[in-house]
């Protein structure tokens, strides 16, 4: 058995749950405690060298806050072992992305989309006031606290790419933008390459929603153009002052496109029919509060584009439209917010997520090779 020793620690390796350029994440147990953790082990000699320093810096940020009150990660230290850098974390249970898989990529309910979303705006928001931008929001980020225990509890995870703000106003060529991570989630302005914020995790997130609501991603473009393609497709074209500020527009807009879906409204209807009749009207007003934050956030203009505070403050989040206007019609378990208590034990260990229909092909592809990636 492979042993790590840290100045406080020792640490036993008893499972490999991952591994990328960076490394890799394996699942240790720490003697002191007898508790499993998470160890994040980056080749610390690397081209990113500089990346692994500003994730240590932004985890020591974070570190300083309640990481369950702002749902990060908890980073309970570091240490080098044979010239790498370990990162111990609290061990997490299962991403978004992992979660979708193991129920067939089936939709997730609204009610449990707002519960997810309310925890990812949290913590965008602590972001946002500590000059953070995460820079590659995807369910794959997003993990499961343990499921079982706390339904949909969940943390965000992955601050290698994160980046302290100023840095994006310095230069543009300063973070170049293939650097951005994760295409399908990919903000318009980095594809056009204009300048950008922390406005672009928002647009992330935007599409991670609509994906847990669809069981599929919302632009699924094998490269930029066709990314640019499925967004101008349901959204028509960005400003024509983002058009011609955009360094990398030139590379886009160049035939005629094929349209698909016309608009997001048509979220609205969708994954409607599996639901019980006298909750129908109930889900559907929900799904269209759902709806409206959705178009806020994925506004293609990152000035007009809804900040997290107040996406936290929005009907879909709150609820208090859905309360006042349907508290005697449908049942509770439609209206009330989804607390974040422990679940009896006698409870399922997961939500299977309702209204499964076969999936278009494309899909299937798009999961080939998103796994391939991983």
């Amino acid at each position: 058995m492979f042993v790590m020793h840290s100045d406080t620690d020792v640490y036993d390796m008893v499972d490999i749950l991952g591994k990328g350029t960076f490394g890799e994440v394996a699942k240790c147990w720490k003697r002191s405690t007898g508790q499993f953790v998470a160890i994040k082990i980056l080749n610390s000699f690397t081209e990113r060298s500089g990346y692994l320093k500003s994730e240590l810096k932004i985890l020591k940020i974070l570190g300083t806050f309640n990481a369950d009150k702002f749902y990060f990660i908890h980073l309970f230290e570091y240490f080098n072992d044979n010239d790498k850098l370990c990162l111990v974390f609290e061990l997490l249970e299962q991403n978004l992305f992992e979660f979708q898989k193991d129920h067939n990529f089936a939709p997730i309910p609204v009610r449990h989309i707002r519960t997810i979303s309310k925890q990812v705006l949290t913590a965008l928001q602590k972001l946002k006031e500590l000059s953070i931008a995460h820079t590659d929001i995807k369910p794959e980020n997003i993990m499961l606290v343990n499921h079982s225990r706390y339904p949909f509890k969940v943390k965000l995870i992955d601050f290698g790419s994160a980046m302290p703000l100023p840095s994006f106003y310095a230069s543009l060529n300063e973070y170049t933008f293939p650097k951005i991570k994760s295409r399908f989630y990919r903000a318009p302005e980095i594809l056009l390459g204009l300048p950008f914020c922390e406005q672009m995790d928002m647009w992330s997130f935007g599409c991670v929603i609509v994906e847990l609501h669809l069981g599929w991603p919302l632009y699924p473009g094998s490269n930029e153009y066709d990314q640019i393609r499925y967004i101008v497709e349901t959204q028509g074209l960005p400003k024509i002052k983002q058009l011609s500020s955009g360094i990398k527009t030139h590379l886009f807009f160049k035939q005629n496109l094929i349209f698909t879906l016309s608009s997001l409204d048509q979220l609205e209807r969708t994954n409607i029919e599996s639901f019980p009749s006298a909750e129908v009207k109930a889900e559907l007003h929900d799904q269209k509060m759902m709806v409206d934050l959705i178009k806020k956030i994925l506004n293609l203009d990152p000035s007009e584009r809804i900040r997290a505070n107040i996406a936290l403050k929005h009907a879909f989040i709150t609820m208090q439209k859905l309360k006042l206007q349907y508290k005697n019609t449908v049942t509770a378990s439609t209206v009330n917010e989804e607390g974040l208590q422990p679940r009896s034990e006698k409870g399922k260990a997961g939500d299977k997520a309702e209204g499964f229909r076969e999936r278009a092909p494309k899909f299937w592809g798009i999961l080939a090779e998103r796994t391939a990636a991983s």
